[in-house]
């Protein structure tokens, strides 16, 4: 693959894969192809693909070497800002386990995207805190929401997909180009099948042909069975595959019932690396789980991240700080960006504060503006 002819200063915003499978899906979510970048230290392990998507110049990269988890994601994050210093903001685009429940009606190959609800940013970490009972937990898991700019897009589009009159909505056909094998899965083949969380799969059995059906949860049925519904609200992100229908649901109860569908290196990127989480739903956290839905739910996830970037305005990116190489102090453990300045600090548990300095980013690294500031968290 050639080099990129622009410059890694001239890339705005990141796309980030955990999977192969994902990232071949994001690369032809491409307008157009630019190449590899015309430079990466020596010290950057990862690996990238650059392109376009209307507008905007995209930077690719993934999760290597089977790695999965909130650490090998933060590696890949921290090395994507130091290489492009004028990354604005990622996408973490890929698949996750859907938490349905009687008020959630989340099927397998709908969309979850991580939006602010309650005291919760987008993102909680749910392997992260005190449990103090079956389902009283203090949380230790304060993370920055996205950028107002990017969630203002998420409302946009939002919009467009539920207005009664012309609804608009380019994922089909955006779907539609992966080809066949991405297609909504034939029913009688891989029927999308939801279990009593009780009841586990035969751990000797390789499909549900054998399960049995009386456990089954009826639901109703869809009017368009095939098109991707869009969630929004809390993602839980955690280092352990969530693979029980019981502990799925515990996980819920202990944050109101709130979570919507579990993935694995969010929590890894959030506080320092402002990021709007987007995941196809492959299965239900249970033991049910399998890969059959695997590619669909890639597709959805990559079409809908597509649609947004397609809706973000130029001016509305060059706006927001770039994510440049944060020089943190010994000791200092989280970061908030309001407007031009970035807030570095602890996070005080029980206030949900950050206590620390507070930094101006600039063309030439970045200089203090002031100390001792502290901002409350759920306004960044």
């Amino acid at each position: 693959m050639k080099l990129s002819p622009y410059s890694n200063d001239e890339y705005t915003i990141g796309w980030i894969s955990a999977l192969p499978e994902e990232l071949m899906v994001a690369m032809a979510m491409l307008d157009e192809e630019h190449g590899r970048a015309q430079s990466t230290p020596r010290d950057d392990t990862n690996a990238y693909h650059l392109g376009r998507i209307g507008e905007h110049n995209i930077v690719m990269a993934c999760l290597s070497g089977g790695q999965m988890g909130t650490g090998p994601a933060a590696i890949v994050a921290e090395n994507l800002r130091r290489t492009f210093k004028r990354i604005r903001f990622a996408l973490l685009v890929g698949i996750g386990g859907g938490v349905p429940s009687e008020v959630k009606d989340i099927r397998l190959g709908d969309v979850v995207v991580s939006y602010p609800y309650r005291t919760y940013s987008g993102i909680v970490q749910y392997d992260y805190g005190k449990l103090k009972g079956e389902v009283d937990i203090e949380r230790k898991d304060w993370f920055c929401a996205p950028p107002n700019k990017l969630l203002s897009v998420v409302d946009l589009l939002r919009a467009y997909y539920s207005r009664p009159k012309a609804p608009m909505d380019k994922m089909f056909g955006i779907i539609d180009e992966l080809g066949k094998e991405y297609a909504y899965p034939d029913e009688n083949e891989t029927p999308d099948l939801l279990y009593q969380a009780d009841y586990d799969h035969d751990p000797n059995a390789e499909t549900c042909d054998f399960c049995d059906t009386e456990k089954l949860i009826q639901r109703r049925i869809r009017e368009s069975p095939c098109k991707p519904y869009v969630h929004y609200g809390i993602i839980a992100s955690g280092s352990m595959v969530v693979k029980n229908g019981v502990e799925r649901d515990k996980i819920d109860q202990r944050y109101q019932n709130s979570i919507l569908c579990f993935e694995m290196e969010a929590a890894g990127l959030m506080n320092n690396f402002p990021c709007l989480v987007i995941r196809g739903v492959s299965d239900y956290s249970d033991s049910h789980k399998n890969d059959k839905w695997r590619k669909r739910a890639i597709a959805v996830a990559s079409a809908y991240a597509k649609e947004l970037v397609s809706q973000i305005e130029p001016s509305d990116v060059e706006v927001l700080p770039p994510i440049a190489r944060a020089l943190v102090p010994k000791g200092i453990q989280h970061s908030i960006y309001v407007g031009d300045t970035i807030y570095h600090g602890p996070i005080d548990s029980n206030s949900g504060v950050v206590m620390g300095n507070a930094y101006t980013e600039a063309r030439d690294g970045i200089r203090i503006t002031g100390s001792t500031t502290s901002h409350y968290y759920g306004d960044s």
